[in-house]
């Protein structure tokens, strides 16, 4: 076996387990996952912690298909964490801590294509190491058979997606007019052939950037901030006063994101939908002689 790369080192710890073994790292392939616990004694239970978000799904570096192979081994937790960057392997009491993610390249056995990567031994009573597994503990959830599914087809959704060309990285923007059906479609997102209107919304969710498993609670509150990251929102939510948007207020805005896929007329109805579904408490939208987003306090 290969002690000199980082994946040799993690096996050898991980041989010498007796009761239980941890891999938790953002990112972890099916190939270099695979790798690891075939030498994991199989009477030893299998925690492994991740995260799944559908940009990095997609971009490669991480497979919700991991279930499938946990659940093949059995004795196996599957858990995910969303703000995870940590990368810690453990047997018992001793761990490996560094840089080095579950994937070919993180091992250090893609060849001339491995990553320089570090991990340091150390035990998991060392406080710092500790202090980061109760905060990983904290925050974990449970991964199911349906948040996998939904994280590679929303993943898959990215690749395809008709992004607004114009559209600043910094902010993400709505296409779709149905917002209504925007948690249905994160939670079981359809596959198959699919009209237009539902190619467009499930590429909104898609580029939301998500994770998955997200209580219908945590999705609007999630959904929000990223509509009051846009400018336009924000100008319209900060309003002191009644106001009342119309495209004319947003053509500046509008124009550069416009294209063959999306007219500004298309991306302004987008925008007011989602709007209005999505801050009702804050905006109500108005069909008098244009559609229009007004700022008004709502009495209740």
């Amino acid at each position: 076996m290969a002690f000199h790369t980082q994946g040799g080192r993690i096996r050898a710890l991980f041989e010498s387990a007796k009761d239980a073994v941890a891999v938790i790292a953002p990112f972890i392939k099916v190939n270099a996952l695979r790798s690891l616990i075939e030498v994991i004694p199989a009477e030893a239970h299998l925690r492994c912690v991740s995260r799944w978000l559908p940009k990095e799904i997609a971009a490669g570096v991480s497979d919700p298909e991991i279930l499938d192979l946990l659940e093949t081994r059995g004795s196996f937790s599957l858990s995910l964490v969303d703000r995870l960057h940590a990368k810690l392997y453990i047997a018992g009491d001793r761990c490996l801590v560094g840089s080095a993610n579950v994937t070919l390249a993180g091992l250090g056995e893609r060849g001339d294509d491995s990553n320089i990567e570090v991990l340091v031994e150390t035990t998991t009573d060392e406080p710092g190491i500790a202090a980061t597994l109760d905060a990983i503990a904290q925050d974990e959830r449970v991964a199911t058979r349906d948040m996998a599914r939904a994280a590679r087809r929303l993943a898959d959704s990215v690749t395809t997606s008709a992004i607004p060309p114009g559209a600043p990285d910094a902010h993400w923007f709505p296409g779709s007019r149905r917002p209504e059906r925007a948690y249905g479609f994160y939670t079981l997102p359809p596959s198959g052939f699919l009209g237009v209107a539902d190619q467009v919304l499930l590429a909104d969710l898609a580029r939301s950037n998500l994770p998955p498993g997200l209580e219908e609670g945590e999705f609007r509150d999630a959904i929000r901030s990223l509509l009051r990251a846009i400018p336009l929102a924000k100008a319209l939510l900060v309003a002191s006063e009644d106001t009342t948007f119309t495209r004319a207020d947003a053509s500046s805005w509008l124009e550069p994101m416009s294209g063959d896929e999306f007219s500004p007329n298309d991306l302004w109805i987008a925008f007011v939908d989602w709007m209005a579904f999505f801050f009702s408490d804050q905006v109500m939208k108005q069909e008098i002689a244009e559609i229009a987003l007004r700022r008004a306090r709502l009495l209740g």
